[in-house]
């Protein structure tokens, strides 16, 4: 048997009883190879007895996959963060350097065939802008003179320290720092595990009595979802907790894509068993005894720290069968993406675990009536989980996190600052903080004069006294027209290029778009026809009205948040700098 076979035949075999058998088999052949043969499409196919189509179709959708073999041998594989935070820190020049002085442009080999070049829209490592990855290993704060000292060397263990993240810890981040991620005792030393031992205790003793008794709390907190939509996490749980199914599923969304959000790889990194006992938890409750955490491809670092828990806590008893003797068995499995965005939109989630394409779902129904495989499913993030675990482990804690925030944003929210800031990092603070109480802390450089709140899909707001006075919660940004998001906070210096800015945001919309609608799919790259030809000074104003008209359409009529959010972005910048876009 060759190599390939018996490669591809081990993959599909350590697959067995998991989901998203193809991302673990594709991601093995690319690892092991760097790219995927079209004998490895074939024999994938006959493996999982699926069409040799569905598994091109799958692996075409993901831009981490390559189908073509490197020419002319060896080369150093160079990928480039295009994120927001990483331009607010200077990756434009960065970028015009990389290209100039090794001859190159994305997606290309040098002429001596020795480098190339790729990109990402974030690592992950927003605080420490703007971050490189050369052959695997990721560098940040990332200077011309610095990459050329990379490349000059490729010698890995003579660089700079990666940079210290600043964290302002409170409720879900206390343990971040104070502890062994590997180390299931120093968590419980630390509390860790209380929560679930108490909802074990509840159950046990008023079953479903006991369930409704925690999904009350969660709704009594107001916890809102942290990933970005702000849905009442109990509403869920218990939407899931009612259907009448005896498979139930809960999956941790951990596919954190925006742009100056990085608190999930924190706590993934630093404290990854919380997230993990929130997940038992919702298990245990809404009467699930499978979970997964679906992670991006860029979180290397987490992933390796989330396998090893994950043997650690079945060797322990916490996880698979009658976990802490409880009589209840919940198991987790890991799945790691291939580099999409939309991804993490939940339905196209759980499109690509079933093996199909990343594209979004038709709603209704909702994920908690019919999600994975057609069953009801629990779909949180990172941060959570996390939230829930703090809230469920005794009233007083309950009692505190209802007396932070705002009426409608309880709690705090880990405010993740970056780009022309002296002090970028977490800062979790209670919701309603000002964006100007926020930026001190962050120490906001004193020519900072734009900030970009929620992601790549929120809106742009000059630092004005209007917008200093902002209200950060979920519906004091909403009131002046933006969305909170993840909690991401990029800070832009004066002089940025706004214009430059605007186009790398349309490509990231041509490029993140997954296809499925008409809206989304022809006006993305309909709004860069139509901007190419407003900066070249044609039809400018009849140019401009039909682009608002194709935000308004794509705002009320595309299937899922990622086309109608690219509504925001692009009117904000439009609003507060159409001048400095249009007149540059």
């Amino acid at each position: 048997m060759k190599m390939l076979d018996k490669l591809v035949l081990r993959l599909t075999e350590e697959t067995e009883g998991r989901q998203g058998s193809l991302f673990y088999i594709l991601n093995g052949i690319n690892e092991e190879l760097g790219y995927i043969p079209e004998e490895a499409v074939l024999q994938t196919a006959e493996n999982l007895n699926i069409s040799k189509a569905e598994v091109y179709g799958f692996l075409s959708f993901f831009r981490n996959y390559k189908t073509d073999a490197a020419g002319g041998g060896a080369y150093h594989k160079i990928v480039v963060c295009r994120s927001e935070s990483c331009e607010a820190s200077g990756s434009k020049q960065l970028i015009e350097h990389i290209k100039a002085s090794l001859n190159l442009d994305f997606g290309k080999y040098s002429p001596d065939g020795k480098y190339f070049l790729d990109y990402v829209y974030c690592f992950g490592h927003c605080a420490a802008s703007p971050a490189v990855g050369v052959d695997g290993i990721l560098y940040e704060k990332v200077k011309p003179e610095v990459f050329d000292k990379i490349i000059k060397t490729l010698d890995f263990n003579k660089l700079e320290e990666p940079v210290e993240l600043k964290l302002a810890k409170s409720l879900i981040f206390k343990r971040c720092g104070d502890i062994n991620p590997l180390s299931v005792g120093d968590y419980v030393d630390k509390g860790g595990f209380g929560a679930l031992r108490r909802v074990i205790a509840e159950i046990k003793s008023k079953g479903d009595e006991g369930k409704l008794l925690f999904i009350n709390e969660l709704k009594r907190s107001k916890l809102r979802g942290r990933g970005g939509a702000g849905f009442p996490t109990g509403i869920k749980w218990e939407t899931v907790f009612k259907e009448k199914s005896e498979v139930k599923y809960i999956i941790c969304n951990a596919d954190e894509g925006d742009s100056g959000a990085y608190a999930d790889r924190i706590i993934l990194e630093n404290d990854p068993l919380s997230v993990i006992e929130g997940m038992i938890i919702a298990g245990l409750i809404t009467g699930s005894d499978y979970g997964c955490i679906y992670l991006r491809a860029e979180y290397a670092g987490a992933k390796s720290i989330i396998e090893s828990v994950l043997g650690l806590l079945k060797d322990g008893g916490y996880l698979g069968n009658d976990i802490l003797g409880s009589g209840f068995d919940f198991d987790i499995d890991l799945i790691t993406g291939a580099g999409s965005y939309v991804c993490g939109e939940e339905t196209a989630l759980m499109e690509s675990i079933e093996n199909k394409r990343g594209t979004v779902r038709q709603r209704p129904p909702v994920p908690a009536v019919s999600g994975l495989y057609g069953k009801p499913t629990v779909i949180n993030n990172v941060l959570t989980f996390a939230y829930a675990v703090y809230i469920l482990s005794d009233n007083s804690n309950l009692e505190y996190f209802l007396s932070l925030g705002t009426e409608n944003s309880k709690g705090t929210m880990p405010f993740q600052v970056s780009g022309a800031v002296k002090n970028p990092g977490i800062f979790e603070l209670p919701f309603g903080v000002t964006l100007k109480e926020l930026l001190k802390l962050a120490g906001a450089d004193e020519n900072a004069e734009t900030v970009q709140i929620g992601g790549p899909l929120g809106a742009y707001f000059p630092l004005s006294a209007e917008f200093l006075d902002l209200n950060l919660s979920y519906e004091g940004v909403s009131e002046k027209g933006g969305l909170l998001g993840h909690g991401g906070i990029v800070v832009f210096g004066g002089g940025t290029d706004m214009k430059y800015r605007l186009l790398s945001s349309l490509d990231f919309f041509i490029d993140e778009s997954c296809g499925k609608c008409a809206p989304c799919r022809i006006g993305t790259v309909r709004l860069k026809e139509l901007f190419e030809r407003i900066l070249k000074k044609q039809n400018i104003e009849e140019n401009l009205k039909i682009i608002d008209e194709i935000l308004e359409s794509m705002k009320y009529l595309s299937l899922c948040g990622f086309g109608a959010g690219v509504y925001m972005p692009v009117r904000s910048l439009l609003a507060y700098y159409k001048n400095e876009i249009i007149e540059a």
